[in-house]
């Protein structure tokens, strides 16, 4: 099969390895896609050479381990890329990224930015014939943005400012509303993203996270990960409101708590997802009650993954880029 490795000088090659076979758990799926996403920008730099990247996959199954015969080949899959034990406290919970032996596939694991990829059967959701073979790739984004909002308590009548119209935020921009929020605010400085919030249904749009109105809002999600922001965000809360923070953040992030005192703020960290939150993602898609389509980005060959990992660095291109191998 082909594949794009990690080289030495941190970029990619395309080689030919074989072809994967499916362990006893396993399923060999074909990807239809594989997302780009900013912790694959962020991890880039780091990636030993010859690892296959690439966590947000689907595809179609071609072959079924020894112990996964409730399968069947041809069933399109969207993949919850995370190898767990599946018998520890949090996995038993559905929690499986804080297994103590997780392991995320395309960070170690070979990933998705491959022809064919060897995943857990037990984290593969089925997809509808209805549902185009390319979402496949759109949910585990989606269920990013669902813990989230889950995160917040967003419900019917809330107000929320998102801070961040990437593809967190735009996924979490869905679900609030989704969800019932009477007010949904998106805050990002570049226009073209604020223009894609106002045609996914954003109440108003702001340049930035000290343009919203003191104390008007129940909820805020901060998608950018930026270590300015958690201070930024508190002044728009109202008291005893909800800081959720789903942007990776590497930085010291400098806090003058006291206006998070008075006001009795929770300040929250969102990570991943649970299991239960990826299945309701592709309830959503089968039903329609989530259209993904606003969100999808430029594809790009496998051949052309320097190109696709540059848009996304860059932030030249509007909507989540995938690689289709």
């Amino acid at each position: 099969m082909k594949a794009a490795v990690t080289t030495e000088d941190h970029g990619f090659e395309v080689v030919d390895l074989p072809d994967p076979t499916p362990g006893p758990d396993q399923l060999v799926i074909r990807v239809a896609a594989c997302g780009v996403c900013g912790s694959d920008i962020k991890a880039q730099p780091f990636a030993p050479a010859g690892m296959v990247m690439g966590h947000e996959l689907g595809g179609e199954v071609v072959a079924v381990g020894s112990h996964s015969d409730n399968w069947r080949e041809g069933t399109n899959v969207a993949v919850l890329p995370v190898i767990s034990c599946g018998s520890c406290r949090y996995c038993r919970a559905g929690l499986v990224s804080h297994c103590p032996d997780a392991s995320y596939i395309g960070m170690g694991p070979a990933g998705g930015f491959a022809e064919y990829a060897a995943v857990p059967a037990r984290h593969c959701f089925a997809l509808p014939a209805e549902v185009p073979a390319a979402y496949s790739a759109m949910v585990e984004p989606f269920a990013v943005g669902l813990h989230g909002v889950h995160s917040a308590e967003i419900g019917p009548g809330g107000d929320v400012l998102i801070v961040g119209g990437g593809g967190v935020g735009l996924t979490s921009l869905m679900w609030a509303l989704h969800k019932g929020a009477a007010r949904v605010t998106v805050a990002d400085p570049d226009p073209k993203r604020r223009n894609s919030a106002s045609s996914m249904g954003a109440t108003d749009v702001l340049a930035s996270a000290s343009e919203a109105e003191p104390e008007a809002y129940d909820a805020v999600l901060e998608c950018v990960g930026r270590p300015e922001l958690v201070q930024a965000c508190q002044p728009a809360l109202r008291p005893r409101g909800r800081l959720v923070v789903s942007g990776a953040c590497a930085e010291p992030t400098t806090i003058e708590p006291i206006t998070a005192l008075l006001k009795e703020l929770t300040v929250r960290y969102s990570v991943a997802y649970t299991t239960d939150e990826f299945r309701d993602v592709v309830a959503a898609f089968t039903r329609g009650a989530i259209d993904p389509t606003p969100t999808v980005g430029p594809k790009f060959e496998l051949d052309h993954i320097a190109d696709a990992f540059t848009a996304v660095r860059e932030a030249r291109v509007q909507g989540r880029v995938s690689v289709t191998p």
